[in-house]
């Protein structure tokens, strides 16, 4: 690997600025709620230790984070902005419980999945109830500060983010059984299934400035959107095969399940036709073990395909603070934007 490339940027500011905020609003959603099944989404959020038997751990919360921080660019309505945050984090948790039954990852930040304790049946039941709380997050948001016109339409934009959500990762599990995937591709797959809620995300906490509804700096929101959610997927693909412990997941998962992210795709496509039939005959194994996933880095050090990924999310980062220094938005919200694209670029988990 390039060590150019191992640059560290620490974890911004807006992550611990909002962070209570943000759990705040996911843990009332589950107060009134006595069902066991709101255990597992107590553990699935970090809040619950089944009894001290695994250590409490929580996520980022990047995409609340993300339209918070959109809102407070816009000088947008807090309590707006944090009930689509709280709901958006919902849907994104409801798509992780489902994403680790179908790789049969049994940990993800050092602690075991649902379906791991509980079971295939009742790993889906939870992730369906985490979609259904959103949904009814996103049918309360009409008050005396918002229009029920107006509120559909944020719910609209929401239901479309994740049926998008679904069709991208419906595309990324088919992809695992072809051989014949290209760049573009693996981009409007990502699009769809890391891309729409990360986009979304953006839109909607520029929505909340409710005296600019119509102004244009929502669609550049979303467009920075669009490019923050390829960066995003891209590191992650990067971390996928590069990564170190601080992912959760083991090196290589994504090779070992035949992934077909974008060093795969790289690897794949690549213009010599010996290395590309030798990646076929390694992805077209019955199982990828570890000493084809060593064969597999030793191609992909040779082709510079660590350098590529990289690169490519970069360019996209570029677009990005391109538009960001177009906007009409003060400095701090500007600097705050690109500290989160920066951090974005170069992350380790």
């Amino acid at each position: 690997m390039n060590n150019n490339y191992k640059k560290t940027f620490n974890l911004p500011n807006c992550f611990n600025k909002y962070n209570q905020q943000i759990d705040q609003g996911l843990k009332k959603e589950l107060l009134h709620r006595k069902n066991p099944i709101y255990t597992t989404h107590e553990y699935y959020m970090g809040w619950n230790s089944l009894g001290g038997k695994y250590e409490n751990h929580i996520g980022k919360r990047f995409r609340p984070t993300l339209l918070l921080l959109s809102s407070d660019c816009v000088n947008g309505n807090p309590n707006i902005a944090i009930n689509l945050a709280t709901a958006l984090e919902y849907i994104h948790n409801f798509s992780l419980i489902h994403d680790d039954l179908e790789d049969r990852d049994k940990f993800r930040h050092h602690r075991p999945t649902v379906w791991a304790i509980w079971g295939d049946s009742k790993a889906i039941i939870s992730g369906n109830g985490m979609l259904k709380i959103s949904d009814e997050i996103m049918g309360k948001i009409i008050s005396n500060e918002i229009s029920k016109e107006f509120a559909i339409e944020l719910q609209k934009e929401i239901t479309l983010s994740y049926l998008k959500m679904m069709e991208g990762q419906y595309l990324d599990i088919a992809y695992e059984n072809t051989l014949t995937v290209s760049i573009d591709q693996y981009l409007r797959m990502i699009e769809l299934k890391t891309g729409a809620l990360i986009e979304s995300a953006m839109y909607l906490g520029s929505m909340t400035n409710l005296q600019q509804i119509q102004s244009k700096i929502s669609e550049h929101m979303r467009i920075i959107g669009h490019e923050i959610g390829r960066i995003y997927q891209i590191r992650d693909d990067i971390l996928g095969v590069w990564g170190t412990n601080k992912t959760g997941k083991p090196v290589g998962a994504d090779l070992l399940r035949k992934k077909k992210s974008l060093p795969a795709v790289h690897a794949l496509n690549t213009e010599s036709s010996k290395i590309r039939n030798k990646m076929k005959s390694l992805f077209s194994s019955d199982k990828i073990n570890q000493t084809k996933v060593n064969n597999i880095l030793e191609i992909m050090e040779d082709i510079d395909t660590f350098k590529f990924c990289q690169s490519m999310a970069e360019s996209h980062w570029y677009k990005a603070k391109e538009i960001i220094s177009t906007l009409d938005l003060n400095d701090k919200s500007k600097k705050d934007l690109e500290e989160l694209g920066e951090f974005l670029l170069y992350r380790e988990s």
